[in-house]
């Protein structure tokens, strides 16, 4: 049986090793479950509804740990795709 996708990918690795800080939020994250997870997880994206109209009126930059969130984000989608482009959503490979 072959790893998945995201536990081989050189970007995922790349980008957990150069933001320090993500493991451990990622362990902090992990642990809530249901509405205060998905808010957590909005959080740390950054795409909650006050944060979005915060960095749309221009008052706010974007965070480093939200910034290592949607790099982290975009090499698991791309790693998960398997590199095509085309593909919304998930690649199950089926």
């Amino acid at each position: 049986m072959k790893p998945p996708a995201t536990a081989s990918s050189p970007s995922i690795r790349q980008i957990i090793s150069f933001h320090n800080r993500l493991p451990e939020l990622l362990t902090s994250i992990d642990k809530l479950r249901g509405s205060e997870r998905e808010y957590a997880l909005q959080r740390a994206l950054g795409v909650t509804a006050e944060e979005i109209e915060e960095h749309v009126g221009g008052r706010k930059e974007v965070d480093e740990d939200v910034v290592a969130f949607r790099q982290l984000a975009e090499a698991i989608e791309m790693a998960v795709r398997g590199g095509k482009d085309g593909i919304l959503g998930l690649d199950w490979g089926d």
